[in-house]
Order: structure tokens, then sequence, then C-alpha cells
């Protein structure tokens, strides 16, 4: 079979840092990629977790703006409460939408 190269750019203290992770542990920088590259294929993605907080994925001024937001819808059911008027919410458990009134039942919709 026809081997071939990959080329990547890497910060030098990174791939100082990786070459001697590897070797403590018997390997080569070689067979460290062939490894990585063998594991995406395998799980087909990546062999380990990504996470990003919502500022990072979404960016700080679109947090900033469902945060306020959520605050917002969060004060009018409250007023509405307040008033008397029946909320609609949903029920995450039954998975199904429904009225709340005032005295407390609830009148779930017919899903």
């Amino acid at each position: 079979m026809t081997q071939q190269f990959i080329h990547v750019r890497v910060d030098p203290v990174q791939k100082k840092n990786a070459e001697t992770v590897l070797n403590s542990l018997g390997l080569t920088m070689t067979t460290g990629i062939h490894l990585f590259l063998s594991s995406v294929i395998r799980n087909k993605g990546l062999p380990f977790e990504i996470k990003q907080s919502r500022e990072e994925l979404l960016g700080t001024r679109v947090a900033e703006m469902e945060r306020e937001f959520q605050k917002s819808v969060a004060g009018a059911i409250d007023r509405d409460r307040a008033d008397g008027y029946p909320i609609a919410l949903y029920d995450k458990a039954k998975k199904c939408p429904f009225l709340e009134y005032p005295d407390g039942r609830r009148e779930y919709a017919d899903v």
C-alpha cells in the first residue's frame, strides 16, 4: 500500500511536550498520529469530548442577550401569575405542554 504524507504546522513547545509523553510510552510521534487517526475512524469522530461554554459557542454578546431574554420571560410569567392569568408551560417529564392556573391546577394539551 502506498503511504501518503501529512504536513502539519504545530507549536514547537507543543511538539516537544507531545514527543516527551509519547517517548515515555515507548511510541514515536508517527505511531501516536497513527493511533489517533485509527481512533477517529473507529469512533467515527474525535476520541475525546470537546466542551465549550455557551459564551465560547455563541459569543459573549449573544449569551448575554439570551440571559436577558430568559430573565424577561421569567418576569412576564411572574407578573401574569400575580395578575391571576393561566401560564402556558411545558412538562419535560411528560413531554407535553400545559396550562397552569392560579389555583395550581394543570390542564395538559391533547398531543
